[in-house]
């Protein structure tokens, strides 16, 4: 008898044992880590500056408004000495460009001469051919020359010299037009050498620009990655400025429950290492790959496991800690999860 009273003690710690680590399970499933985010900006400009004077450190909270870096802008010394030489060149093509228009002239006038020439010179031959058979008349008593001037000398004659008229003029109108270009000063460059003067102008009145870099609103200083002095060619980042507080969790949702979280799934968060820090968060992402989970964020941290990315949204007041690791515990899950740690799905859950 004593014997069996022992078996059955020891199947009841068996059956105990079974029921925690079953119970275990189930909590695993319908929660997982994730840490949490702020909201990072990166400051940088799209020219080359020059840091004066750096107001604040790593880490420090300030208010919006709150000066950060003074900076000034310097043309580089070859953009400077560029202009010049840009408005030479242009001003050499100015000129060369009514040389041009000129030698155009002088072109259109050799070819007035010559065809004016070729065409005095057929008309000098129908002169003398009319001429010829004139000649030819004079004495004979039976033939009457033709004089009426229809003759079709007399008709070649006229034509050559109406053809003399209309070359000429339009000799003349092409020369007119470029003479006008030239009165107009309808140069192609002039405009340009305006530009460059006018710009090369204002960079000389503006060669330092100084300018201070306020908070864009209130946050964290994050990385500061330039020193006094020191020149900071475009586009690189001078310091990193983050949201006061958290806004987003980024968590991994193993494989078992890939295929029940989606959009809009309310989350309870909570600290991984202080459970009375929490708040609420909506899902607004989800992964669209499975990944290899974090090691950081494994519930066993030797071991592979993968799940998929999913964003959280949560409240600005809350007290996490950037990169805080937390726990996420899925307050609505379907009906057909284990129901250890269920809670009610959250009605009307607003975040701002």
């Amino acid at each position: 008898m004593r014997y069996l009273n022992i078996f059955y003690l020891f199947v009841l710690l068996v059956g105990l044992g079974l029921w925690y680590l079953n119970a275990s399970y189930n909590r695993e499933v319908i929660s997982f880590f994730g840490f949490a985010e702020n909201k990072e900006t990166e400051i940088n400009f799209n020219y080359s500056v020059a840091v004066a004077k750096i107001h604040v450190s790593p880490g420090q909270r300030v208010p919006k408004g709150t000066p950060l870096l003074d900076v000034y802008r310097i043309k580089s010394k070859e953009s400077l000495e560029d202009q010049p030489f840009r408005i030479a060149e242009l001003q050499a093509k100015e000129k060369s460009w009514k040389t041009e228009k000129e030698g155009e002239i002088r072109y259109i006038f050799t070819q007035k001469d010559l065809k004016l020439q070729e065409l005095e010179a057929d008309l000098q031959k129908l002169i003398e051919q009319k001429k010829f058979n004139d000649g030819l008349y004079k004495g004979l008593k039976n033939v009457d020359p033709d004089d009426s001037g229809h003759s079709p000398i007399d008709s070649r004659i006229r034509a050559l010299k109406r053809e003399k008229t209309l070359v000429a003029a339009s000799f003349d109108q092409k020369v007119e037009n470029i003479e006008s270009e030239i009165r107009a000063g309808i140069n192609p460059y002039r405009e340009e050498i305006k530009r460059w003067e006018a710009e090369r102008a204002f960079e000389l009145s503006n060669k330092t620009i100084d300018f201070q870099l306020m908070a864009p609103s209130d946050g964290v200083v994050g990385n500061i990655y330039c020193k006094e002095a020191e020149h900071i060619p475009s586009f690189k980042t001078l310091l990193s400025f983050y949201e006061p507080n958290p806004s987003l969790v980024e968590g991994f949702v193993q494989e078992d429950l890939i295929l029940h979280v989606a959009l809009k799934d309310s989350f309870l968060i909570r600290s991984s290492k202080d459970p009375e820090t929490y708040c609420y968060g909506i899902v607004t992402g989800l992964g669209s790959r499975i990944v290899e989970i974090p090691e950081r964020l494994r519930k066993i941290t030797g071991m592979k496991t993968y799940g998929r990315e999913v964003l959280i949204r949560i409240p600005a007041d809350n007290n996490f800690l950037q990169k805080e690791k937390v726990v996420l515990e899925f307050l609505n899950p379907p009906a057909n999860l284990p129901p250890v740690n269920r809670r009610s799905p959250l009605v009307d859950l607003k975040i701002d």
